[in-house]
């Protein structure tokens, strides 16, 4: 028997009621889902800003250090350094990078950057890292220099070699500037009295 025209009334209106709330909870669903996507490609954007800025920061720098003059620096200012006997690289290992802490790329870098005057910087394995070189020559700090500014391993004989800062203005002339101009009369002087002792 069919439903009377009223009975088909009344189930229709009772469908529209139930469909109601159905359709509010499915519409809030979908503006969530929206909203999320918003949130992720946002976050995906500032992340990759983020990791474009990290990638700009030169990890060398210039810094005018008094005593010894214009020198190159890592990022955070602390003095950095090469060990030569004459003009040739000695190897810094075992003990000796206690001492003397490789300045190393940061993680997924592959490149050294400076400053637009500053050339000839480079890469060299160390470790399961990249070291960074000027020059050829690999370059460390001194865990003996305390703040940016300190240059206490200048002139330092040990390890095999020579420590000097590397110089970027008022060098003497005769070496290369990672050699700090060993040949400066004052550099000598201070190599003499400053012999090995383990640093």
């Amino acid at each position: 028997m069919r439903p009377s025209t009223r009975t088909r009334r009344t189930l229709s209106a009772r469908a529209t009621r139930l469909a109601a709330p159905a359709l509010v909870v499915g519409a809030a669903v979908l503006l969530a889902a929206c909203g999320s996507s918003g949130s992720d490609t946002k976050a995906s954007s500032e992340s990759s800003t983020t990791t474009t800025t990290a990638a700009a920061v030169a990890v060398v720098k210039t810094a005018d250090v008094g005593s010894v003059g214009t020198i190159l620096v890592g990022a955070d200012g602390k003095t950095l350094y090469t060990l030569t006997n004459g003009t040739t690289a000695v190897a810094c290992t075992g003990g000796c990078l206690t001492a003397w802490p490789p300045l190393l790329l940061p993680a997924g870098e592959t490149k050294a950057t400076g400053p637009s005057g500053v050339l000839a910087l480079g890469t060299t394995p160390q470790g399961t890292g990249l070291q960074v070189t000027h020059e050829a020559l690999p370059l460390y700090t001194f865990a003996g220099d305390a703040a940016a500014g300190d240059a206490k391993g200048e002139g330092i004989s040990s390890f095999g070699g020579t420590w000097h800062v590397v110089k970027i203005s008022g060098d003497t002339g005769g070496e290369p500037s990672g050699s700090g101009g060993a040949g400066n009369s004052n550099t000598t002087t201070t190599t003499q009295k400053r012999s090995s002792s383990g640093y």
